[in-house]
């Protein structure tokens, strides 16, 4: 087998497709993958995947210092990256590491600093009390950055088992007709969906971005995946039912909400500001070529044969674990410091000042006008949710009506991009879209979703 010289398989080059080894390339790396992303097992109140059972191993044996190294990471962060602004080493081909924990804009590196004074003023109780509420600080620092930093962990390194060795060729080229028509999405991009669904929103999202930047995926195509199928996972789900006082009706309320999501991922790829998306991949087209060329035969063999081929084309395992340490760091000295930043300042805004009641006063009013209780207080969850997730859920957790805490708690699951964690995650891996392209999605969705939950409320209650 040929190879480049960074040891990557050229798409042009002839490969081993026939026979027991390559067979078994595909085979036993895409099982293993399977079983940690997508396998639900049986646990304490319910099922989890592997990811849930190692997150719940973390914290049980390290919980007592995941609080420190959260502030350390955010310090830390804030520190190199005002450093490589300052004097702008190169050092991204020879410390590849150094750059990605330090390389940042102006406007990043604001945010980094900013998530690393919150985080030293929640850890040592000094400054603004707002900030360091349970509500505000202690809730982002204390839970929020630890629980995105031990899903990223071993997702980095673990992510090519599941794209990488054809798991994604073989499943996609069976549902490709339907993804097509439906989402204007190859078919790989079920197997994407799934992770989200399953795992965890921000695997998902990097699992696009990989593919995005590995030609698989358009422009286009990428940014639909990400803000379509990126949905928190079937755990948290639960979290949010039982913060909402749902957890008595979970499976109806979250069937209502996938049919809610599934409209939107049929919708929004239609309109603007998706469809307005330049369809272009990145080094050109030609692993999107390559998947397409097997269209004859039984579906069945089609599959195994696109599933083959990707995993014959599949980079050296050293070349893996290089890219996956370089973007474990990248994401988690990236990101740390302005999810806290901008998931405090968020909650601190919508629970705990009255610019929170004058942003949302449009909605309010609109509530107003349809008879819904607590309108004013009801609110901010419409709109808050673009920044932090957890909005929409707190404050159904204070509500007497049943109907809106089922509402509140679907848009907590549907509305999908959240600038403290998905939405940071969209634009660290590079996806082509902008904040004010996410914050329009993300309006477009809640409209779509808003009547879908409501209704389903009115019939159940």
């Amino acid at each position: 087998m040929n190879t480049s010289e960074t040891g990557v398989v050229e798409a042009g080059e002839q490969v081993e497709t026939e026979g027991l080894k390559p067979f078994l390339r595909f085979l036993i790396p895409s099982l293993i993958g399977l079983l940690l992303f997508l396998v639900p097992f049986p646990s304490e109140g319910g099922f989890t995947i592997l990811f849930g059972l190692y997150s719940d191993w973390i914290n049980s044996q390290f919980g007592f210092i995941l609080l420190e190294l959260m502030v350390a990471i955010s310090v830390i962060a804030a520190l190199a990256g005002a450093y490589h602004l300052a004097f702008k080493p190169d050092w991204e081909s020879r410390h590849p590491v150094l750059h990605a924990v330090s390389a940042t804009s102006a406007g990043w590196l604001l945010l980094r600093v900013a998530g690393a004074v919150i985080a030293l003023m929640v850890y040592f109780e000094f400054g603004p009390e707002v900030l360091r509420l349970e509500d505000t600080g202690q809730i982002l620092v204390g839970e929020l950055a630890i629980a995105f930093s031990i899903v990223m962990l071993p997702a980095c390194f673990l992510m090519p088992l599941l794209t990488e060795y054809g798991a994604m060729d073989f499943f996609g080229t069976i549902v490709a007709p339907a993804f097509k028509k439906l989402f204007r999405l190859p078919g790989r991009a079920a197997v994407d969906a799934t992770a989200s669904f399953i795992s965890a929103s921000n695997i998902g999202i990097l699992v696009t971005g990989q593919q995005y930047r590995r030609g698989f995926y358009d422009g286009r195509e990428a940014v639909s995946v990400a803000t379509n199928f990126s949905v928190v996972s079937l755990p948290f789900a639960l979290v949010i039912a039982q913060v909402s006082k749902i957890g008595d009706m979970f499976f109806i309320w979250y069937m209502t909400a996938i049919l809610a999501c599934i409209i939107c991922a049929i919708i929004t790829p239609r309109v603007p500001p998706i469809s307005r998306i330049p369809a272009t991949f990145i080094g050109g087209t030609a692993n999107a070529e390559r998947l397409r060329q097997s269209r004859e035969g039984p579906l069945l063999k089609r599959s195994l044969d696109n599933a083959i081929s990707s995993a014959a084309h599949t980079p050296p395992v050293k070349e893996l674990a290089r890219l996956g340490n370089i973007m474990m760091f990248e994401q988690l000295f990236g990101i740390i410091g302005p999810l806290i930043a901008l998931g405090t300042v968020t909650a601190a805004v919508a629970f705990h000042s009255p610019i929170g009641e004058w942003i949302s006063l449009p909605i309010a009013w609109l509530l107003s006008l349809l008879q819904v209780d607590d309108a004013a207080r009801v609110a901010p969850g419409f709109i808050f949710g673009f920044m932090d997730q957890y909005i929409p859920a707190i404050i159904a957790s204070d509500l007497a009506s049943a109907p809106m805490r089922f509402v509140l708690a679907g848009l907590s699951l549907c509305q999908l991009i959240f600038m403290t964690e998905t939405g940071l995650v969209m634009i660290r891996v590079g996806l082509p879209v902008t904040v004010l392209q996410l914050f329009q999605i993300f309006v477009i969705r809640t409209i779509i979703v808003t009547p879908v939950l409501a209704i389903a409320a009115l019939i159940l209650f």
